[in-house]
């Protein structure tokens, strides 16, 4: 599989200072969908802005084989703002990125609008904040990008219209294209990525793909002064007043644990995954 992204010993420093990213490393894949997380402040957004040259930064990053630069106009980016031209209506900014994106596809965009009811002859000041997120997201899908980057699309967005959203990304974009995609919503992104990289403190914490989480790790629910186990057999422990929580990928370990009749095993989804993995990187 060819990358479209590569990404290698990335680091921001913002002034203060502050490190916002720190010697990361990543690699997306043609045709995937790469989703990023993290919580607020881990480094998902430079890292974003880094890719798309919005932000100096030191290390290595290409994209779609060469510099930011020179492929511009192969990539349509969703900020976590969605803001236009509020002057515009939705006609309007049609024919604006008609005149200046070379893939733009009017009928399709056209088509979006419709399929998302918005009125093509509303300025979009007076439009809803779902209706904003609607509109750029219809110019976004009509751009015929090799890359799509989204920062939180669906934020805003009622329960029908993020299922449409979620249906148009997964089923029709990666048609031949690559998404990044970041979200808190970690039930839409378990339902459209195909890898997952997990961001904290500005380091990328892990990377792989949804089906090797649920067929390599596993949970433990122990009894809380269960010690028969090693730190360096677990990725994650956590440990309460009343039980010990252990993810771990870790065979024999498994294998021990899953004849324990002390032990209550579950395969993680990708929520739970999350949380113990970044709650639970303080081993104790």
């Amino acid at each position: 599989m060819s990358e479209v992204v590569k990404i290698k010993k990335l680091n921001k420093v913002y002034p203060g200072p502050l490190q916002a990213v720190r010697d990361v490393n990543l690699q997306i894949g043609q045709g995937e969908v790469h989703a990023l997380l993290g919580p607020n402040g881990a480094g998902n957004t430079t890292t974003i802005k880094s890719i798309l040259g919005f932000v100096q930064y030191s290390g290595e990053i290409s994209v779609l084989n060469s510099d930011i630069d020179s492929r511009r106009g192969r990539i349509a980016f969703v900020p976590e703002e969605k803001s236009f031209y509020e002057f515009l209506t939705p006609s309007g900014a049609i024919t604006l990125c008609e005149s200046i994106l070379p893939s733009f596809d009017r009928k399709l965009a056209l088509d979006y609008v419709k399929r998302f009811s918005l009125p093509l002859k509303k300025k979009i000041r007076d439009f809803s904040h779902g209706m904003k997120t609607s509109l750029y997201l219809s110019l976004t899908f009509s751009q015929g990008a090799d890359l799509y980057i989204f920062d939180e699309p669906t934020w805003g967005l009622d329960p029908i219209r993020r299922d449409d959203v979620l249906n148009i990304i997964r089923n029709t974009l990666i048609e031949g294209s690559t998404v990044l995609y970041t979200s808190h919503i970690i039930s839409e992104v378990e339902r459209i990525a195909d890898r997952v990289s997990i961001m904290m403190d500005g380091h990328v914490v892990f990377t792989g793909y949804l089906d090797d989480i649920k067929e390599k790790y596993r949970i433990f629910y122990l009894p809380v002064d269960f010690s028969h186990y090693s730190t360096d057999q677990t990725e994650a422990v956590l440990k309460d007043r009343e039980k010990l929580t252990i993810l771990t990928k870790d065979t024999d370990l498994i294998d021990n644990l899953g004849d324990d009749p002390g032990a209550e095993m579950t395969i993680p989804d990708l929520e739970l995954f999350f949380q113990l993995f970044l709650r639970g990187r303080q081993y104790v």
